[in-house]
């Protein structure tokens, strides 16, 4: 009876357990399998599929999207596609996100894998490509089409071609991560002219970081280029690889002249973060002031209602970058190999060095007064550090103008004066006075 009594406690006990169990795991949920329309009157066909809009202008992923064609075809004008963080995955086949003839559609935020195309931009215009986890396509971005943006992607990991433009004009290329694609980093061709290519990684791609083929009047700087197996390719292709004196051109890994010169023709006392000769591509492709050091882009917020940037050019890990606009600071940390000579060159926009410090500044290092060297145009200002490398912390920070420099001089002698005089008279009236006639009768 015992015995029976305790088998039937034990398999209640086993019963509620795997019934827990059972409740509190849920079953994996499929990814949607299929192609998405997002139809011209707004509409998502077929209604079931893992995007929602409440307005028929932003349309934002639920779920992973799988296809063995297209993912998503775009029919509509003037809205926001946001992947949200969520997959578009294909087979090898079709297109990821299909623009053909649209105009001001922003895609963001997705991941696109595995297409033919991954993002395919025919006869369309003002569209803007932005924050996309871009790989393993056949290529990442290709298109027909100009007056787009192409901002901030990821556009790396075994797609044949990373961006791919073809009789494309006035397209800007800005920000990207483009690395290590099987062929080609961004290839232009047929021709595709008058495109911005500006701040982005070109790095470790397989044949070349940028290929040019009867293309001309690209501007093309600020670039990293970084290890591809050929750094760039040019046929038929005359192209514009710096931004003038003292904005500079771009990095090159393989670039190996020395910077202890500076000036408009690098003939100046004192380095400047800029190599001392060109960086030579081909006859008619001439990098004229080549940066000694990777660039880096840092956020620096709203200004006048315009969003700026601060460029760091330097040889030493950067972190911790921070405005402070009520203490007017700007600061970051630089790292590198102890004992190690290190430098930056940053690039401030004039409207925030009016705004925090009316056109005056001066350097810390680990908050002690620091030697630096500046320059200025007509958008930037540009402030060169060296330093013997360790961790160190560079700081910018308001300088009082000279006049008000030797007012406070003059104040603080004319004060100093006033206590000094002060002191004596006090040190006077302290001494003991003796009557004449009480020492005569001493003497006496």
């Amino acid at each position: 009876m015992l015995k029976k009594f305790v088998s039937g406690i034990m398999m209640t006990l086993l019963f509620i357990g795997m019934f827990s169990l059972a409740i509190g795991v849920k079953p994996a949920k499929s990814t949607w399998t299929g192609t998405v329309y997002i139809r011209a009157d707004g509409s998502i066909d077929p209604p079931d599929a893992p995007i929602i809009t409440y307005d028929n202008v932003t349309y934002t992923l639920t779920d992973n999207i799988t296809s063995t064609a297209n993912g998503i075809i775009v029919e509509r004008d003037n809205i926001v596609i946001d992947g949200a963080g969520y997959t578009l995955e294909g087979t090898g086949s079709g297109y990821g996100v299909c623009l053909d003839g649209r105009s001001n559609v922003t895609i963001k935020s997705t991941t696109i894998t595995n297409f033919n195309l991954g993002i395919r931009l025919y006869g369309c215009s003002n569209n803007i490509i932005s924050g996309n986890n871009i790989t393993n396509n056949g290529c990442g971005i290709w298109g027909y089409s100009s007056n787009n943006i192409i901002n901030g992607n990821n556009i790396a990991a075994n797609n044949d071609c990373g961006i791919g433009l073809h009789y494309s004009s006035n397209n800007s290329i800005s920000g990207n991560n483009i690395a290590a694609n099987d062929e080609f980093g961004i290839w232009l061709s047929y021709p595709s002219n008058n495109n911005s290519i500006c701040g982005n990684n070109i790095a470790a791609n397989n044949y070349y970081g940028i290929s040019l083929f009867n293309s001309s009047n690209n501007v093309i700087y600020h670039n990293n280029f970084v290890n591809n197996t050929e750094q760039v390719h040019s046929w038929y292709s005359t192209n514009v690889w710096d931004d003038g004196y003292p904005s500079g051109g771009n990095y090159w890994s393989d670039y190996t002249s020395v910077d202890s010169s500076s000036g408009l023709y690098q003939n100046e006392t004192g380095s400047d973060g800029i190599g001392d000769t060109a960086y030579i591509i081909g006859e008619n492709n001439v990098d004229r002031y080549p940066l000694m050091a990777p660039f880096s882009a840092f956020d620096a917020g709203v200004w006048n209602g315009t969003a700026y940037h601060v460029d760091i050019i330097s040889n030493s890990s950067l972190s911790n970058f921070n405005i402070d606009t009520s203490g007017k600071t700007v600061s970051f940390n630089v790292t590198g190999e102890e004992n190690q000579t290190g430098f930056c060159r940053i690039t401030i926009p004039n409207v925030i060095v009016q705004d925090l410090w009316h056109g005056n500044y001066t350097v810390l290092l680990n908050g002690e007064l620091w030697p630096f060297t500046d320059w200025t145009d007509n958008t930037n200002t540009y402030i060169y550090v060296n330093y013997t490398h360790s961790t160190h912390q560079i700081t910018i920070i308001p300088e009082l103008p000279s006049n008000a420099m030797l007012t406070l001089l003059m104040l603080t002698i004319l004060t100093a004066t006033i206590l000094l005089k002060k002191k004596r008279k006090t040190k006077a009236q302290q001494i003991p006075k003796f009557p004449r006639t009480a020492q005569y009768a001493d003497e006496s």
